[in-house]
């Protein structure tokens, strides 16, 4: 495969992507750009190793190093600047005080990751590989772990009992507005 037919199997898929993500919006069917996501991934990863030519070199490996990081740093920044000014503002309106954690959690991943990712491709390890490996995966399991108590628990939310909305817990969210159906 020439690098040519490659970029164009690319502009391709990102076409069909774009497609299938605004269909799966309007249908809400949210599964359908997952799976197109992931087929696709995998067909270019395929066709990348497929190529012939030289796809990038090392100056477009040091640059995009030096973008991400640059990237990273200010995502970083205006992320906690923004937690800050939401959780400031949370008497206006209690979303801003979850989307405040959000971002603060999500800053703290990105971090974490990169740390990890830097010193594995700095090749500094404290460990031999098998047990950093498995270390590295304990952290992570228990990193969604725990992401998916604090989020997905339900317990401080509003639930639909015989047709009204009851609190359970001590939800932060004022009662909603939508129709109780059960």
């Amino acid at each position: 495969m020439s690098l040519k037919q490659f970029q164009t199997l690319k502009m391709v898929s990102a076409i069909i992507v774009g497609i299938l993500v605004g269909y799966s919006i309007t249908v809400e069917n949210y599964l359908i750009p997952l799976i197109s996501v992931t087929v696709l991934s995998v067909i270019l990863f395929w066709a990348r190793g497929r190529v012939k030519e030289v796809i990038a070199d090392e100056r477009d490996y040091e640059t995009g190093g030096h973008a991400a990081r640059w990237a990273i740093q200010i995502f970083s920044w205006v992320a906690i600047v923004t937690m800050f000014v939401l959780l400031y503002e949370k008497a206006l309106n209690p979303v801003f005080e979850v989307v405040a954690y959000v971002l603060a959690y999500s800053v703290c991943g990105l971090m974490l990751l990169y740390s990890l990712l830097f010193r594995y491709y700095n090749r500094i390890r404290l460990m031999p590989t098998k047990t950093y490996y498995l270390v590295v995966g304990v952290v992570i399991i228990l990193a969604f772990i725990l992401m998916g108590l604090r989020f997905f628990s339900g317990e401080d939310d509003w639930v639909c009992q015989n047709g009204q909305w009851v609190e359970h817990g001590h939800p932060d969210a004022p009662m909603p507005t939508a129709v109780c159906q059960q």
